[in-house]
């Protein structure tokens, strides 16, 4: 059932792509290839560790289309890993970012339809092994009809049905109606303002729940402005949760959320994006990001709890990125903590950094090392982790087309519960093809 379920999600997440090859002016990118792993603790076991082979033939494509009647963007990966030696069956993993906006009518109808799919864990306390991974899928689709309110106003009304569904924790499986009312002031051609109702309608679909329906609401406003250089959003306002029939339960607060880019010179820029409201694990799946800009590289398990339960987000975080002719550097510290309404044993507070680097040793020849390191405090199950993972890698481009890679990952984990220190060493290989 679940793997016929998610198979159909894949189906109609397909749709953005097909209608983007039906327009003109249509980019798609993609790569096939096969690697090797071997994995020397696979099952992530201090005292008893298991290594592993692992063959791994991979599908990844970037889309993106900008028409005047259709805008898509797309980025996906499919693996398949075939465990050659060790205690795990073969599987498919996969991710999917898709959006698709159908102009129907110029500056008065469109249709929007969005997928997200993605590998999340099953227990965030325990380690992330295979046997402790599972897909998760959310699915947007709806019209946003828009409308003059006087010379200078203009108007729009959304109106979205979303289904989230997860393989193994079934309390997240839910069925929404999200409606949106907008009156947007364009201040000049770089920027604008807005007054924001925004409701969201969350009916749980499975008996596991452990939250009642209930329905979030938010009334604010929104300045953005463009520049060359630099650009900002920044939304101010008030946010309530109301449960059906669990009155006790409601909650309300203040509503912050801003992200910022700068442009600093031609070959750095500087970023923040801070956030406080109310969220839940399906709604912070849905990323808003620069889709389609690049080819996946590697599937990565979340850090998602995956759980019907809302919480109280507060985030902050602040990257810098350099790209130069030959070097690229990049840092990017961040802060959350997550309170959550009514499961305060799901409580948790990460703090933490990546930083990446790469060296064009030669034209063809790249070197590159990434390293994070994170710490996070699950208070209410008083339990904290810290987390290091470090990569390096060495690519070469040979042909235009045809490339390797050699990777070295090194991972370990300190965790104040019992039995889950760990470390873990991967080697891997593998040859694309990419166009």
């Amino acid at each position: 059932m679940a793997t016929r379920r998610l198979l159909a999600c894949a189906i109609v997440a397909l749709s953005p792509f097909l209608l983007a090859l039906t327009a003109h002016a249509v980019q798609i990118d993609y790569r096939a290839g096969i690697g090797v792993e071997y994995n020397d603790n696979v099952n992530l076991n201090d005292t008893d560790p298991v290594g592993a082979t692992i063959l791994e033939p991979e599908l990844a494509f970037g889309i993106r289309q900008e028409g005047s009647t259709v805008q898509a963007s797309a980025e996906g990966l499919v693996q398949y890993h075939d465990y050659l030696s060790g205690p795990y069956a073969s599987e498919f993993r996969s991710q999917l970012a898709s959006h698709l906006n159908w102009t129907m009518a110029p500056e008065r109808l469109n249709l929007t339809i969005e997928d997200y799919l993605a590998v999340q864990p099953i227990d965030v306390l325990a380690a992330d092994t295979p046997s402790n991974q599972q897909q998760t899928n959310v699915f947007a689709i709806g019209p946003t009809l828009g409308f003059r309110m006087g010379s200078t106003v203009r108007g729009q009304a959304e109106l979205r049905y979303i289904n989230s569904y997860a393989d193994e924790d079934k309390e997240f499986n839910s069925n929404r109606v999200a409606g949106a009312l907008r009156a947007i002031k364009d201040l000049d051609p770089s920027s604008a303002v807005s007054a924001n109702l925004t409701d969201e309608h969350i009916a749980f679909t499975d008996s596991s729940a452990t939250s009642p329906d209930y329905d979030r609401t938010s009334l604010f406003g929104r300045y953005s402005r463009k520049w060359t250089r630099f650009d900002m959003t920044f939304d101010l306002g008030y946010s309530w949760l109301n449960y059906s029939g669990h009155e006790a339960d409601d909650r309300s607060s203040p509503l912050l959320h801003g992200t910022f880019g700068w442009k600093a010179t031609d070959r750095g820029t500087l970023t923040l994006d801070f956030s406080h409201q109310y969220s839940d694990a399906a709604s912070s799946m849905m990323v808003v990001s620069d889709i389609g800009a690049t080819i996946p590289t590697s599937i990565a398990t979340g850090d998602a709890t995956v759980t019907s339960e809302a919480f109280l987000e507060n985030r902050i975080g602040l990257g810098y990125a350099y790209q130069g002719v030959r070097a690229g550097f990049g840092v990017s510290p961040y802060y959350r903590k997550q309170e959550y309404v009514n499961a305060d044993g799901l409580d948790q507070d990460a703090r933490g950094a990546t930083v990446t680097f790469s060296w064009r040793l030669r034209p063809t020849l790249t070197f590159g090392a990434n390293g994070t390191g994170e710490r996070t405090d699950y208070s209410g199950a008083d339990v904290n982790d810290t987390t290091w993972t470090i990569d390096t890698f060495l690519t070469q481009q040979w042909t235009r087309n045809w490339s390797w890679r050699a990777q070295y990952t090194y991972y370990k984990r300190n965790s104040s519960l019992s039995g889950l220190d760990s470390e873990q060493n991967i080697v891997y290989f593998g040859v694309s093809y990419t166009r």
